[in-house]
């Protein structure tokens, strides 16, 4: 099954630094020669392999990194490896791991669109909104026939961008399934006039009163 590997990286200065950046790309380029002499079959473009460093609009100290693999067990494979160790290691200078925050959905769904179809690539996008959705996992089933129905909504708002989602693989709590969904926008503001759109309440009313928690945030791609 393929997964997108999310981790969220908080800086351990005040600011995003270039030296952040500088060894976060460091460790893309590790992590492209690795699949490359290990996953021959693997995309060698950073984007068709869903490789992305995006900083958060709201607390700029923040980055999301992404990858897609064709398994969490090949994901681990790469983690287990000396090339992890050796190009993650700098990264405890840069960030402050106790704020880690990782794991897969259960999909790739950074994905490339369909170009003829006017589609626009989340990789390109100028702003991605990135919504967390905690769901009692007895709802899990309920929730998702929702999310599909609202999820025409977005789509249709969000035209010429894009909304991907999936569920995360490894759980926080056995009771909680989660929900992550990218959406993107040309700026933060389209963003918000979704929520004064016509049809945004169908849209969110049902997956509120399912929902125990929503979170979203808005990202910039910077790798």
């Amino acid at each position: 099954m393929p997964v997108t590997n999310l981790v969220w990286l908080t800086s351990s200065s005040e600011t995003f630094t270039p030296e952040n950046k500088a060894a976060m790309e460091g460790a893309f380029d590790a992590q492209a020669g690795w699949v490359a002499r290990n996953v021959p079959s693997a995309p060698t473009d950073r984007e068709a392999r869903g490789v992305a460093l995006f900083q958060q609009v709201e607390d700029p100290r923040v980055v999301m990194e992404t990858a897609h693999w064709s398994s969490t067990d090949e994901h681990n494979a790469w983690l287990a490896s000396e090339e992890y160790k050796a190009s993650s290691a700098p990264l405890g200078a840069h960030f402050d791991f106790s704020k880690l925050e990782y794991f897969h959905l259960d999909t790739d769904a950074l994905r490339p669109v369909d170009a003829a179809a006017g589609e626009e690539s989340l990789l390109r996008s100028p702003v991605v909104s990135v919504g967390r959705v905690q769901v009692p996992a007895d709802k899990r089933d309920e929730f998702t026939k929702a999310w599909d129905n609202g999820n025409k909504i977005l789509e249709d708002f969000a035209k010429p961008g894009v909304v991907r989602s999936g569920f995360r693989v490894q759980k926080s709590d056995p009771d909680t399934d989660e929900l992550v969904f990218f959406v993107g926008w040309p700026s933060v503001e389209k963003h918000g006039e979704f929520g004064q759109s016509p049809h945004f309440a169908d849209y969110a009313t049902p997956l509120r009163a399912l929902a125990k928690n929503l979170d979203s945030k808005h990202y910039k791609r910077i790798l």
